[in-house]
This record gives C-alpha cells, structure tokens and sequence, in this order.
C-alpha cells in the first residue's frame, strides 16, 4: 500500500510539470495550454512533428518529475526534495528556451547555406546612405533613367544618385517636418510630398522640380489621400469617394489636376463590386490610368489599366503563384514581377513572367522580403531578404538572379536586420545597401555582360 500511495502521490506530483508559465512576448500561457494550443491548431501551419516534439518533451519532463517525487514519497527525508527544488528552476529555463526558441526554430527557420558568390567590379559607393524607401509608378521609370533615391540620417535628407558618372543632387526639401507618407518621385529628382500642420492638425502637399511649391489645388480632404504625379511630372492625381454618396457601395472616382493651370479631369470608375482599387499611375500621353486591383472574391491580384473614359484597356495583368500588394508589383515592359507582401508562417516568394523567362523563387523558410527590383530590360532580378522571426539567427541577404533559368549571379549575406534596399541604375548596373552593423552604404556595381 505505501508503494502504491507513492506512485500515486509521484504522478499527482508530476502534473505540475504542465503548470509551468510560458512567458512569451505578448501573452502568458501554462504548458499544458499551450500544448492543447497546439493539438488544437496542428496543420500546415503548424505540424503534427512539431506538435509530437512539444509533447515528447513535456512527458520527458514529467516523467523526470515523476520519477525524483517517487524517490521522495517512497521513503520521505528532507534532503530528498532537493533535487525537486533544484527542478523548478531547471525546469522553467528548459521550458521557455524549448518552447519559445529552440523547437518553434527547428520548424520555422530553414537553414540557408549558400554562399557568397559573384565578383563585380565596383562602380562607386556613397558613404553614410541608403537607398531610399519611396513611392513610384510601378513601371520601373527610375531604372529606365538610371537614377535611384538615397536617403541620409536627417529628416526629408534626400539625394539623386544618376548614372553614367555617380552624379549626386540633393533634393532640397526645405520644410523640414516629417512627411508623413513616402514621398511620389520621378526621374530627375522630380516628387510629391507632404508635411504635417500641427497647429491646424492638417496635411499639406507639396510639390518639388527644382524647388518646393504648395500644391495649387490641394485635395478636398488632404488628410485621407494619397496623391500621385502623372508620369510626365504635369499632373497630381488622386483616387477618391464620390463626394455627396453616402449609400454603400460608395462609387469612386479618379481626380487629375494640372500642375501648371486649372484644368481637372474627372474619371469614374467601375461600379463599386467586389474589388479594391489602388492608383499606381497616370499616363497622360496614352490617357491611361494603372491600378491594383484585389478581387476579394477570387483572391487574385492583377495590374487594371483604364482609359480617361473609365474603360477598361486591354486585359489586366495578373500575377500567378504569389500575393502581391499595391507596392509589391512592378511591370517591365510587357512582363511583371511580383512578390508576396505578407506570408504567415509558409516560405515567401517571388514571381516574374518577362520577355526573357519566367520563374518562381522560394525564400528560405523564417525569412521576409524587404525589397525587390527588376532590370528596366526584364534580364534580371534583385532581392533582399530578412529575418521575419524574432526568433533564431538568420543574416540578411542581397541577391540578383537570372531570369532565363532563376541562377543566382550575385550574393551577399549581411547582418541580421541590414534591411538592404536593391535597385538597378539601367540594365548592367546594380546597386544595394551594404550594412556592417554601424554605417550604411550604397554601392554600384557593374553586371558582367
């Protein structure tokens, strides 16, 4: 009977072992919820492997705690909890570093081995600045004119970087306060900007060619929109509800202005269905508009284009094999790229279907996008990734793959959080954001031919 009561006393004993808190970043759970947590949501996103670990290791521990609580029941002294007490401790430290690291580590970080590779002769580097994070048309205008946006360490500290020669302007944005979305750029230092008013809580736009201007006509609502500049630099436009509508669906309309007189152009668009619209561009030499659009039915992304009518021209482009957003989709040409803007635990990837190849490539599993670029040619394609874990250590990369064949040309891994941007300078040039953990610089390379 004593026996019996001791094993019976160890195994009460050792449930406590699923009472230990795991404290993660935003929550606290016990063991054993997280483990039913886990049985709960097993799926692609979460294995039954991972989930046979995480159990494995529970019982493991329990069994270790049954076993020291038995040694105790059976023939209790004081000197035989010390080994339980010496558990807790233990227990707690291999609890949250398995729970929290290592095991969702084996499953949600891939290793990536791939080396360093391509030697390519250095153009010229720009110390102490990155290549900027700005809006633009999705038509790769910047890499047809060789030019790319850096930016410094002080507010709106900008710089035109141009080829051939590494010309470098600044863009003199003199008002100084934050903008508060990513400035509109065209080639020739040329942009759409905004300031914020603290006085008036009110968004000011502004215009910059050689210098900075108020927008003549500014939005009705400045606050809630977020204009574009036609591809000629002459016109803002903006996409906007039908002022006066208040019935859902609520129409919308395209708003185009002239930077230079009065006129206005007024475009409806489709009645309001099952899509989201995004305003990319504004052709108005060929008096087309480009736009994302979502079908939310479908779940399918494309590029739309209509004429100043509202009428749709020619077929939408639309990306296959991933989930663009608005700023995750470029067009080269006659062809695109695009990449998937948000992936919840699967590996993220980008696709490109271009005149010389198409292709898909796989992001290493544990790893985000931070930014893609094209060649104005359609030859080749530029990606940087970055951890999307807090969690394991994975070190960045910068990389530009053939897109015949997918071929990795070039490569560079970085530090963790580097968050390189890419861009191409014309065709054979191509530049990035080398990080070394202090100092930021831009570097120009030249593609062998």
């Amino acid at each position: 009977m004593d026996r019996r009561s001791a094993l019976l006393k160890a195994f009460v004993a050792s449930l406590g072992v699923y009472l230990i808190p795991v404290i993660g970043p935003h929550a606290l759970w016990l063991l054993g919820e997280h483990l039913y947590s886990g049985v709960a949501r097993s799926g692609p996103e979460h294995p039954l492997a991972w989930t046979a670990v995480e159990w494995a290791l529970a019982i493991s521990l329990q069994a270790v705690a049954g076993t020291l609580s038995y040694w105790f029941f059976a023939r209790p002294r004081w000197w035989r909890l010390l080994p339980l007490a010496a558990c807790v401790p233990i227990f707690f430290v291999l609890v949250e570093w398995a729970y929290l690291l290592a095991i969702p580590s084996r499953f949600l970080i891939e290793q990536d081995t791939a080396p360093e590779s391509g030697d390519w002769k250095s153009v010229c580097a720009v110390a102490d600045m990155s290549l900027a994070t700005v809006r633009s048309a999705p038509d790769v205008s910047l890499e047809h004119a060789g030019e790319a946006w850096l930016s410094g360490t002080g507010v709106n500290d900008y710089t035109v970087l141009a080829m051939p020669g590494c010309r470098k302007y600044a863009v003199e944005l003199s008002h100084a306060s934050p903008s508060t979305t990513l400035p509109f750029v065209l080639p020739g230092g040329r942009c759409l900007f905004n300031t914020w008013d603290n006085k008036t809580a009110q968004t000011h736009w502004w215009f910059y060619d050689t210098s900075s201007r108020p927008l003549r006509h500014p939005p009705a609502d400045p606050n809630r929109v977020a204009p574009i500049l036609s591809n000629d630099g002459n016109w803002v436009a903006w996409l906007e509800y039908v002022p006066g509508v208040t019935v859902p669906p609520l129409p919308q309309r395209v708003v185009i202005r002239s930077l230079r007189d009065d006129r206005e152009r007024l475009v409806s668009l489709p009645p309001p269905g099952r899509s989201d619209f995004v305003l990319l561009s504004a052709n108005m030499d060929a008096e087309e508009l480009t736009f994302y659009e979502h079908d939310y039915a479908s779940r399918e992304s494309s590029l739309t284009m209509l004429g100043l009518d509202g009428a749709q021209r020619g077929q939408p482009i639309v990306a296959s094999g991933v989930d663009p957003q608005a700023t995750t989709f470029l067009r080269a040409d006659t062809g695109w790229v695009a990449w998937d803007a948000y992936r919840e635990t699967e590996p993220y990837r980008v696709a490109w279907s271009l005149p010389k190849g198409n292709g898909t490539h796989r992001v290493p599993k544990g790893r985000g996008i931070t930014a893609v670029a094209v060649s104005p040619g359609g030859t080749y394609v530029a990606v940087s990734t970055s951890t999307s874990l807090n969690i394991g250590h994975i070190q960045d990369a910068v990389y530009v793959l053939r897109v015949s064949d997918g071929k990795t040309l070039w490569r560079r891994n970085l530090p963790t959080y580097a968050r390189s941007s890419v861009a191409f300078l014309g065709e054979n040039l191509f530049a990035y954001t080398d990080w070394d953990g202090t100092h930021a610089t831009v570097r120009v390379l030249q593609i062998p031919d």
